[in-house]
């Protein structure tokens, strides 16, 4: 009898189990069953998010491209700008050396021309005064020939102090210009 009374708790306990193992079953079948409800809730979730995302995606591509557009004019017209700033250099640079070379070819005749018209105005001042220091004084008496057409009062000395100062202005002149060149 024992055996009986092991067999039968055996069974019970086999009907025990199998209906705890049923029951776990049912329990995880709900359970995976809830889950793939979740899943399907979360999957509609990201397929919403996708589709609002999509059209953000692609209006960043192309924002991403406009903007390498204008970086690639940008960095064209950088290169530009550079090499028109460096010829612009250069021809600067030629005209200062130009100009530098047609003062150095300039400065000397002038400067002998000026040196030339002191030297002429200094003469012409020198024959003056030498002229006015050598002419015999007059004197203070009644000439007989009072109607003459032409009389000799100095009208030659008149001439060389009108071309005298003719030549001081002509002078004055010169030296303003070469002032001016030297300041430039």
């Amino acid at each position: 009898m024992t055996l009986e009374i092991l067999n039968i708790v055996s069974v019970i306990i086999q009907i025990i189990l199998f209906i705890t193992v049923i029951i776990v079953v049912m329990t995880l079948i709900k359970y995976v069953k809830m889950l793939m409800v979740k899943v399907d809730v979360l999957e509609d979730d990201f397929s919403k998010f996708k589709a609002r995302v999509e059209p953000m995606i692609d209006d960043t591509r192309t924002l991403i491209q406009k903007l390498n557009k204008i970086s690639d004019k940008v960095d064209d017209s950088y290169k530009y700008v550079a090499s028109m700033i460096e010829k612009v250099k250069d021809t600067v640079d030629d005209i200062i050396d130009f100009k530098d070379r047609i003062i150095r070819k300039a400065e000397p005749p002038i400067f002998d021309t000026i040196s030339a018209f002191t030297a002429i105005v200094k003469g012409v001042k020198t024959f003056s005064d030498t002229l006015h220091r050598n002419r015999p004084i007059r004197k203070s008496y009644i000439h007989e020939d009072d109607n003459l057409l032409f009389d000799d009062n100095g009208d030659a000395e008149f001439e060389l102090e009108r071309q005298y100062d003719d030549i001081n202005k002509e002078l004055n002149e010169v030296r303003k210009k070469l002032e001016e060149m030297k300041k430039v």
